[in-house]
């Protein structure tokens, strides 16, 4: 059994539909929109530039940003057939939009030096193997005075809570693991320094709900108990207990699940 962090290593996989309706569902979220929209503007995006989405997934981001700078070109790059079929048809008629196969967690990008003047990843860095060599790579490929951002959760500061801390913490926690860098959000700052960028800012975006379904989509509850419950990490009969709880504490508004998503941004030098 894997969950859906593991199924995003392969995005083309036997969960390829469930990943799309949980980006889906997460870019349908007024706090995923505001987050996002945050680091489109951080990329200062102006007249005639180009502009590079690495890991790009089913293209929400490159989509929304070419209409919402129209006179600027957008590039997104990602590794999965599925996504990038999915984001060719979604972008319809786009004229500034275009499509490129690549994993952005190899080197070197199939992209020339200094050709975009701007280049932005989000909640993919946790995935991949090297996210040092991504971002070096993202560096080479933006021109000097170019902007680089990254978005990334922090998965110690993932938190369930129906009252009971105890269980919720082993339900975070068998997440978490599953993660390949948990704690990559807050990398992010060191290893923008180490690759070059200066004048690095940082912003953090707080993401909590008080309604268990939108969590159960967004982390992927019901894999992750039953996770446990193979694992022998809960017994059967205190995951359901937590799981009635947690819908009883989300219909009187109490219930509660918050994780931080870090943003960097800095120049290229």
């Amino acid at each position: 059994m894997i969950d859906i962090a593991l199924g995003f290593r392969n995005a083309d996989g036997e969960m390829l539909n469930e990943l799309v309706h949980c980006l889906d569902f997460m870019n349908g979220l007024p706090f995923f929109k505001a987050y996002k929209a945050h680091t489109w503007e951080t990329l200062k995006i102006g007249s005639g530039q180009k502009i590079l989405d690495v890991a790009c997934g089913i293209e929400f981001d490159v989509i929304e940003m070419a209409i919402r700078f129209p006179s600027a070109d957008f590039w997104g790059l990602d590794s999965s057939e599925g996504f990038l079929e999915i984001a060719k048809s979604r972008a319809g008629n786009l004229t500034n939009v275009k499509f490129l196969q690549g994993n952005g967690d190899r080197h070197p990008l199939p992209l020339p030096e200094n050709e975009f003047d701007g280049v932005r990843i989000d909640r993919s860095l946790q995935h991949m193997k090297d996210p040092h060599s991504a971002i070096k790579e993202m560096v080479r490929v933006t021109r000097p005075e170019g902007h680089l951002v990254a978005a990334e959760p922090d998965w110690e500061t993932f938190v369930l809570y129906n009252g009971d801390l105890d269980i919720g913490a082993k339900l975070a926690k068998q997440f978490k693991g599953s993660i390949r860098n948990p704690y990559v959000g807050r990398e992010l700052g060191m290893i923008f320094t180490k690759c070059g960028v200066v004048n690095p800012q940082c912003n953090i975006h707080a993401f909590c709900t008080t309604d268990f379904k939108c969590a159960t989509v967004v982390f992927d509850l019901a894999r992750v108990r039953d996770r446990c419950i193979q694992l022998g990490i809960l017994r059967s009969e205190d995951a359901h207990r937590w799981w009635l709880a947690s819908e009883e504490a989300s219909e009187r508004g109490i219930f509660f699940a918050s994780l931080n998503i870090v943003e960097f941004s800095g120049v290229i030098s």
